[in-house]
């Protein structure tokens, strides 16, 4: 069953070496992307039934899960060796009504037929979603509970098309890295007996004994769900009249007979079972961010077991592991429309994580790290989101092989900075153990594996709007009464940049304010209507606490909260300091009347002020204003703490919220025009750097980010000329050590040709298979709007 289809080259000519990946990739690239109601209907059906209405509801919660994961469908597809689905579907995203409610499901008579990112639903879907789970969930969906209703119908005219920030954590979690280490060597039936002798140790009335009886029920019901698969298995086997295949399906039977309940014996096992509980956990919450963590380290002992028996070659475990990588590729979110221009290309972050050190600090890069590059280079899939890990012990070849994907357009993996993130966390507060172990998640986030619940995306705030308010009295430009933002001075009573800095600063963190304000009832709604026993028995310190991952179980506890428009906010205040305070060509007066109107009738104003350094071009006076917002950002979160005990953290990426803020954001002084795009994460307006790689770097390494835990994404497009052969690869290496030396933290490359990108907007169909870097993840190119398509085309090309 290994030769039915002929290999699939990619566009630079890469060839997925196995048949059987590339039939595996084929058919999930040629899937529609669809919305399944299958978890939404039986969620349903077990709140319907009152018999119910007593239990605590982590009891409930728990078993809700396990009448989804009993009762749903379990498809095995054709040559697939690791199976396991969170759908009945191919490619498809599943609806929690008991978390987003309606607000998602605002598309539900158009969903297939919206311009930017359709999904497929049948009209017998639609009816049963508008007969059976709308009206059940209208006044019992998470926020309609956590909030009053006069505070909800605020939430929801706020969220629906986000101006100031946007809160995600209304959809639930997420976000999160399940220990699957200990899963792989200990096993669900390991997990339970834990649970059941802390049970057993708690006197009748403690208030601990649903928590751990809840873990119990959750891990009892995905071994049954991975009996429902030994049982399709067995079945298709039965049927099936290649003998090859049949052996297959009945060692897919044998596997799941063993994990995941117990210990994995192979690697093979290891894989099957973190992949059937990833898709459990995917169920149980926000489908969004739940990372597999530092694979190559956890699964090596079994890759080098076997490869020393003899029982696996290494092709065949890049093989297994590709099997696993293109499970991944099936699963989708479902946004409304407004939400999808925050999170554009069906982000769903599951990121993996390779090379690095050791708790102890030493390099423990191996086999299986140049595997998963290997993986990135012949797949090519928008999932998983692959990070690599540098240090200044990384292994010369290990460098180069990343260098190597690079360079040719694979623009995975993901680059992270080791020396600076490993100080910025033990700042944070994680040992230097637990620091030097760290892993990335989601879209660019850092964690302890297994020991963290961060809530590494609980909001990102528009930066930029707050620049606007503070020069108008905190309004916005285009209201004369509403105020939106705290009252700070007149223009008039600006005597200096200093001054335009404090009420900027005042504006900023009354939006700070705000956001925490609304974040604080979605928290404690969390904790409240949607405990999650199943991710809590895979995290670290919940079983020892006896309390869920929502109510501050976990060993760390953070809230993750993401500026927006950094560097266009540093340009526009270098720019009015310099044209209003420095040289005195223009009064502030005429610079925002300037803004107000969209520079119109202001054309050589607007030149004059393009002119100007901007961030991005080693520029030391223009590049501290960006400095000083990043500082800034920082300390409106100084002392700041979430209701599970933890730290409130900054961090800098925007996914697609720099292309939706800047649509509710009038015309700045650093010349961008009103309702045009932010720049992405940490990087220049687009076309502003103009010395060159350099420069650039230079401009980003003045950011102190030892402050940024909660991590950064900057994006840099080199023209593929630039890097080509071997001489491109040591250009790059050597920017990216440097960068590195200097302080940078990360980076992310698309190594594109602009007039290909051009082509391809214009002539999608040519290009089904083009992945871009957006903004700490990677999206198909058709699957991003217009407007980010653009941007991303915009995005300034460099040279070396």
């Amino acid at each position: 069953m290994d030769t039915l289809v002929a290999p699939i080259t990619q566009p630079n000519g890469s060839l997925i070496k196995s048949n059987r990946l590339a039939s595996l990739k084929n058919a999930v690239t040629s899937s529609p992307y669809s919305i399944c109601i299958e978890r939404a209907v039986l969620v349903t059906d077990y709140f319907k039934n009152k018999a119910n209405d007593h239990k605590p509801m982590i009891v409930r919660k728990a078993e809700a899960l396990a009448h989804v994961l009993k009762n749903k469908s379990f498809p095995i597809y054709p040559n697939e060796l690791i199976v396991g689905s969170t759908t009945s579907k191919r490619v498809a995203g599943p609806l929690y009504p008991e978390l987003h409610g309606l607000p998602v499901m605002e598309d539900l008579l158009n969903f297939e037929s919206r311009k930017l990112n359709p999904l497929q639903i049948t009209r017998s879907e639609k009816m049963k979603l508008v007969r059976d789970v709308v009206p059940y969930w209208l006044t019992r969906f998470m926020a309609y509970k956590a909030f009053s209703k006069t505070e909800l119908v605020k939430v929801v005219v706020d969220q629906l098309n986000p101006k100031f920030f946007l809160i995600n954590e209304t959809g639930g979690i997420g976000h999160l890295i399940p220990d699957y280490e200990m899963l792989i060597n200990t096993g669900l039936r390991g997990i339970h007996e834990n649970a059941k002798r802390q049970l057993n140790l708690l006197r009748p009335m403690d208030e601990r004994r649903p928590f751990y009886e809840a873990v119990g029920i959750v891990c009892d019901a995905v071994v049954a769900m991975a009996a429902n698969y030994v049982s399709e298995a067995r079945r298709l086997a039965e049927r099936e009249t290649d003998v090859e295949r049949k052996r297959e399906l009945l060692q897919i039977a044998a596997n799941l007979q063993h994990v995941p309940a117990h210990p994995a014996r192979n690697l093979c096992e290891a894989l099957q079972s973190i992949w059937l509980v990833h898709t459990a956990i995917t169920l149980e919450g926000l489908d969004n961010g739940i990372s597999f963590g530092r694979m190559d380290q956890y699964l090596y002992p079994f890759y080098k077991r076997d490869i020393e028996a003899g029982t696996l070659t290494p092709q065949q475990a890049k093989e297994l592991l590709g099997c696993l990588a293109i499970k991944s590729a099936e699963i989708i979110p479902v946004f409304s429309g407004d939400i999808t221009a925050c999170h554009g290309g069906f982000l769903s972050g599951q990121a993996v994580t390779i090379g690095g050190t050791d708790k102890y600090g030493n390099d423990v890069t191996n086999d299986l790290s140049y595997i998963f590059l290997d993986l990135m280079d012949e797949i090519r899939m928008r999932q998983p989101n692959y990070h690599a890990r540098i240090h200044k012990g990384s292994p010369k070849k290990y460098v180069e092989r990343i260098m190597d994907n690079l360079v040719r357009g694979v623009n995975s993996p993901a680059v992270y900075n080791d020396e600076v993130i490993i100080d910025c966390l033990k700042k944070c507060g994680y040992t230097r153990e637990d620091a030097n172990a760290y892993s990335t998640l989601g879209c660019v986030e850092l964690n302890a594996p297994g020991k963290t619940f961060g809530s590494t995306d609980a909001a990102l705030v528009n930066v930029p709007i707050c620049l606007e308010m503070a020069l108008n009295e905190g309004k916005l430009f285009g209201d004369r009464i509403l105020t939106s933002g705290a009252r700070t001075k007149n223009i008039e009573e600006f005597h200096d940049i200093n001054d335009i800095k404090e009420a900027f600063k005042t504006q900023l963190s009354f939006q700070i304010d705000r956001c925490q304000n609304m974040l604080t009832p979605i928290e404690l709604g969390n904790r409240n209507y949607h405990p999650t026993p199943l991710s809590s028995g895979m995290i670290e310190g919940c079983l020892d606490k006896g309390i869920d991952l929502t109510e501050g179980g976990a060993l760390y506890n953070f809230s993750g909260v993401q500026g927006v428009g950094i560097t266009d906010t540093g340009d526009s205040l270098y720019a009015i300091n310099e044209l209003v305070f420095e040289t005195r060509k223009y009064t502030l007066a005429r610079l925002v009347k300037a803004l107000k109107n969209n520079f119109v009738g202001e054309e050589k104003l607007r030149a004059e002020i393009q002119s100007l350094p901007r961030f991005g071009n080693d520029n030391p006076v223009a590049d501290s204003y960006s400095k000083w917002v990043t500082d800034t950002f920082y300390d409106v979160f100084t002392g700041r703490v979430n209701t599970r005990g933890g730290r409130f953290v900054a961090g800098f990426y925007s996914t697609t919220t720099h292309y939706s803020f800047g649509l509710h954001t009038g015309a700045m002084a650093s010349g961008r025009l009103k309702g045009m795009p932010f720049t992405s994460g940490i990087a220049p307006s687009n076309g502003a750097d103009k010395k060159g790689p350099t420069a650039l770097f230079n401009s980003l390494t003045s950011i102190s980010f030892d402050r940024a835990h909660n991590g950064v994404n900057v994006n840099a497009k080199f023209d593929t000329a630039t890097l080509k052969g071997e001489h491109g690869k040591k250009i790059l290496e050597a920017l990216l050590l440097t960068y590195f030396k200097k302080g940078g933290m990360q980076l992310q490359l698309n190594v594109l040709d602009t007039e290909m990108l051009k082509d391809a907007k214009m002539h999608p169909e040519n290009y089904p298979s083009l992945i871009v870097r957006v903004s700490g993840y990677s999206a198909y190119f058709n699957d991003l709007s217009p407007a980010m398509k653009d941007e991303i085309i915009e995005r300034s090309s460099l040279t070396c």
